[in-house]
């Protein structure tokens, strides 16, 4: 079961520090580089509210704190579409990046992305 089969109420969404320090990692990590890191870390910078823009529709949450939970999911859906707005295409590695990095946010995977395989 995905994050995005689970009602919405029941995900869980990891702490700052833990995305936090996945972002520090991500930075240092020789597995999170090209555009596949360039998507995880757009993604995390994202979830942590560092940028307004999500990181495959550009869609602006209107939380001043960052992104919700639905917004989160929504986001991880697109990305693992590959679709951004208006049916416009992303670089399959750097959707694949926001989407292993989302799916770790939001509890789907025990690692982050670049620390092995999920779960």
């Amino acid at each position: 079961m995905t994050v995005q089969d689970m009602p919405r109420g029941t995900v869980r969404v990891r702490p700052p520090q833990e995305i936090g320090a996945a972002m520090e990692a991500a930075n240092a990590e020789p597995a999170c580089t090209g555009r596949f890191g360039r998507g995880v870390l757009g993604a995390l910078r994202w979830a942590l509210g560092g940028q307004v823009a999500a990181p495959v529709t550009a869609a602006a949450p209107l939380d001043a704190a960052g992104p919700t939970v639905p917004h989160l999911l929504d986001e991880l859906g697109a990305a693992r579409a590959c679709a951004g707005p208006g049916g416009r295409r992303v670089d399959p590695e750097y959707a694949r990046g926001v989407s292993e990095a989302l799916a770790w946010v939001c509890g789907e995977r025990d690692r982050p992305p670049g620390d092995g395989p999920a779960r």
